[in-house]
């Protein structure tokens, strides 16, 4: 990607999580899935997704990484992708956002194990899933604060 390209997209900050002090709680997916979707306590529609490995108390997570050339943003038909100015977070406006899977297609990670950034079909609604750092929210992305164990980490 080319140097003036990547200068239209403002670094962001993400989330990580360290793997060794996370306890596999999952209380940051139900967390995230509550304040995103009007309390619905919904692991599948949350933005954080922990890979638990409870026999060999492995944890593994995957979060939108907030990419410096982000090509979910690109490859939106709808132009639904905005810039949080606080976090820089790569954001989805709701409003625009025809759930056409055209982001999620183009997301390098979106392929893996538990997936980043994803289309969710619930209850016959669409949704696409995507980290946004809780934007909007002043006190900043909730599976921070929840974590029991201060493994959810928002980082520079």
């Amino acid at each position: 990607m080319d140097k003036e390209l990547l200068s239209r997209f403002p670094k962001s900050k993400h989330i990580e999580v360290d793997t060794e002090a996370c306890a596999g709680c999952l209380t940051c997916e139900l967390a995230c899935a509550a304040r995103h979707f009007d309390g619905l306590c919904d692991r599948e529609l949350s933005a954080i997704k922990i890979d638990a490995d409870m026999l060999e108390y492995h944890f593994d997570y995957m979060v939108c990484r907030q990419c410096k050339a982000p090509s979910c943003v690109l490859a939106c038909p709808k132009d639904a992708f905005y810039f949080d100015e606080k976090t820089g977070a790569r954001v989805i406006d709701k409003s625009k956002c025809i759930k056409c899977g055209a982001c999620v297609r183009a997301c390098p990670f979106a392929g893996q194990k538990n997936k980043a950034l994803r289309k969710v079909e619930k209850n016959g609604e669409k949704y696409i899933v995507k980290c946004d750092l809780c934007h909007g929210h002043e006190d900043g992305p909730y599976c921070v604060q929840v974590c029991p164990k201060a493994a959810v980490k928002l980082k520079a």
